[in-house]
């Protein structure tokens, strides 16, 4: 019975389709062009705000912009339907080509690949077990070890393979690539970022949700143990740590400081410092002098009343005044006057003269600010995949860079004019290098005829 042909074309048409999305999933220029596009989209999610509402886009009046938001995601590309279609059809796109890869791969790993570099012919008188005492022995000194023998009684066959582990290298980078995708898509959709601010000596473990503002709770409690600021000269900021303790079901787990560029991280949860504000002073520091001539120091909270030493008067710290570079910080303090009515009086720290209360002369020698820090929360499930992507893909670089998978193959057969030598070689790199090295190497054979 004969094919019609509307079955065949129907036929022919399947194949062609196929043959296309196989061609596509691993041409050189999908990868480029997926790569090309990413690489826009991650510039583009640099320079548009991402994770703004599309509420705030609307009420900003630009309706393209609006729109542009609503279809294609831009105020949140990273975990836009778009962008991880890209990655999907880039990683289809690394699977195909190792695919394609995989069967030569495997063939030069069992050592039963035929292509060759090079192939050079030969001809002796003399008999195959002559010349093969002196060519195995060539061999052996060119690739380094010991050949593996096949043959029959009328053909022998000694071939050699070296540097195996470079075959690793494709198939790691690829497969590296692809781990990196994933976990990069894990951290994306699954991961979060937040912030929080804990005043000193306070604990919590509720955080707000960046850019949402959702209220989130950690699994652990921080407790802030002490927070220390070092300025320059020029009163800006040049180090903040915070000292803090991690603390669940009641028992410490952590403890441990934040530095900018150095977090703390437990259960896979990072903290790193992001910023700080003064909420208020701790404790001042004031130098008495008495009538008597005797200097005290005295560190007193501000939130209560201030005994002058040798008299019956209190001062009571109002607020605190950042001064200037000519007259430093200083507080502000209620004295009692004559009348009912209190005085307020500013004392800074570089004041020459020093207040004096009933023939005690005051000093103000400065404060201990009370801080809160601000601390940033991350958590990215994906991290520890892409390390070991990361860690996949070097390996590779390092084993293709530098290794190199060479074969030697002599093969021996008789004849009625003598011996037929046929020998060949295959190098991934330096192949000219490596036919020279084989070339000299059997040309001092002098029994050995060259035929073209």
């Amino acid at each position: 019975m004969k094919k019609s042909k509307t079955m065949e074309t129907g036929s022919s048409e399947s194949v062609s389709i196929l043959f296309q999305i196989k061609a596509f999933f691993t041409s050189v220029r999908t990868t480029v062009f997926l790569l090309f596009t990413i690489a826009l989209g991650a510039i583009l999610g640099t320079v548009v705000p991402q994770g703004e509402p599309l509420e705030h886009i609307a009420m900003s009046g630009n309706t393209f912009l609006y729109r542009l938001a609503l279809i294609l995601d831009i105020n949140n590309i990273f975990r836009s339907w778009w962008f991880t279609s890209l990655l999907g059809l880039l990683t289809l796109n690394i699977l195909g080509c190792l695919f394609q890869r995989v069967p030569s791969i495997w063939q030069d790993l069992r050592g039963r690949n035929p292509k060759t570099s090079f192939k050079l012919h030969f001809r002796s008188s003399l008999t195959i077990a002559q010349l093969k005492d002196r060519l195995v022995p060539v061999g052996q000194e060119i690739m380094r070890a010991a050949p593996v023998i096949s043959g029959t009684r009328d053909t022998q066959h000694y071939s050699w393979v070296k540097g195996r582990i470079y075959l690793i290298g494709f198939p790691l980078i690829h497969i590296g690539i692809i781990v990196i995708l994933l976990g990069s898509v894990i951290g994306a959709f699954w991961g979060y970022k937040g912030h929080m601010m804990i005043a000193e000596g306070d604990s919590s473990n509720k955080f707000a949700l960046i850019p949402s503002g959702e209220a989130r709770t950690l699994p652990f409690t921080i407790t802030v143990d002490g927070f220390k600021l070092v300025k320059y000269p020029t009163g800006e900021p040049k180090e903040f740590r915070s000292n803090v303790r991690l603390t669940q079901d009641g028992k410490d787990m952590l403890t441990g400081s934040i530095l900018v560029n150095h977090p703390l991280t437990y259960e896979g949860i990072s903290l790193f410092q992001a910023d700080y504000k003064v909420l208020g002073v701790k404790d001042v520091k004031l130098s008495f002098k008495t009538k008597e001539g005797e200097d005290l120091v005295k560190v007193a909270d501000p939130r209560h009343d201030i005994d002058i030493p040798g008299t019956d008067v209190k001062l009571k710290t109002l607020s605190l005044d950042p001064g200037t570079i000519a007259q430093g910080p200083g507080i502000q303090v209620s004295v009692p006057g004559k009348s009912d009515k209190p005085q307020l009086v500013s004392i800074y720290q570089k004041d020459k003269r020093p207040l004096n209360i009933d023939g005690v002369e005051i000093r103000f020698l400065g404060f201990t600010p009370l801080y809160a820090t601000g601390l940033q929360i991350g958590y990215d499930p994906g991290v520890r995949i892409v390390w070991l992507g990361c860690t996949m893909l070097v390996l590779g670089f390092i084993l293709t860079l530098f290794t190199n998978l060479q074969k030697l193959s002599i093969e021996l057969g008789g004849s009625s004019k003598g011996t037929d030598v046929a020998i060949s070689g295959r190098s991934r790199k330096l192949r000219k290098e490596f036919r020279q090295k084989v070339e000299g190497a059997f040309a001092g054979i002098t029994e050995l005829r060259r035929e073209t």
